[in-house]
């Protein structure tokens, strides 16, 4: 042990002293927006007590037609509709003949979703695992039943987020293969390596394209809450 530069001080031998080097100044970081901040939210608690997602997606439900719980003392038994929300509950009694039932919420209610076992079989992954769908349907409100709101699915997908993030995916197989002939003459004496250049198509930079990451931090499937499943007996 040596002594330090205090009455009385000692350090072990070999440490290494802290150094005045400044502070770098904090990296800029984009703003915080809306929907970024309720993913934050179901990452970290699992709810989200200032935005319902459905609100965020609004604008873009509006635009593609879809009709909120709202605005559903509105619409007549029997008329064409469209509707979205988040899949809170999920059933598939075994005595429903196959029928499944789906309970979706938006920022202002709950809509009902019958879904037939044709329909099920063409669209499985939407009904099973999408957290947000879009859903084509007949609407019923029947008397008898007290005025409750069933919607008879037609066509049901994936309700996306807006402005998903989306990589960059860059087309290098050009490279590859002009390595490839490289290392093919080198092995065969008198056959001539082909360069990248002669490989590369016209526009090569035409190839690349954007493709949705999947797993962003801003894709809702990733935190989206679990969603309640009863009554499937054998049948899933």
């Amino acid at each position: 042990r040596v002594r330090g530069d205090g009455p009385g001080r000692t350090i072990d031998a070999g440490t290494q002293l802290a150094l005045p080097l400044p502070l770098p100044a904090a990296p800029p970081l984009p703003a915080l927006g809306a929907w970024d901040a309720m993913i934050a939210d179901y990452r970290t608690t699992g709810i989200a007590t200032a935005t319902h997602p459905v609100a965020l997606l609004r604008g873009e439900l509006d635009a593609q037609g879809a009709v909120g719980t709202a605005a559903f003392a509105g619409l007549s038994h029997g008329q064409k509709v469209r509707v979205g929300g988040l899949v809170v509950a999920r059933q598939r009694p075994g005595t429903a003949k196959g029928i499944v039932f789906m309970l979706l919420e938006d920022e202002a209610g709950t809509i009902n979703l019958i879904v037939s076992p044709e329909l099920y079989d063409r669209h499985r992954l939407a009904v099973r695992t999408e957290p947000l769908v879009l859903a084509d349907g007949i609407f019923e409100r029947h008397p008898m039943s007290g005025g409750q709101v069933n919607v008879v699915v037609r066509r049901i997908w994936a309700l996306e987020a807006p402005e998903r993030p989306r990589a960059l995916i860059k087309d290098f197989s050009p490279l590859d293969l002009a390595e490839l002939e490289r290392a093919g003459a080198a092995d065969s004496p008198g056959r001539e390596a082909v360069g990248a250049d002669e490989l590369a198509p016209t526009g090569a930079d035409d190839g690349d394209e954007l493709a949705p990451t999947g797993t962003d931090d801003g894709d809702f499937r990733a935190v989206a809450p679990a969603v309640m499943s009863f009554g499937q007996g054998r049948r899933r």
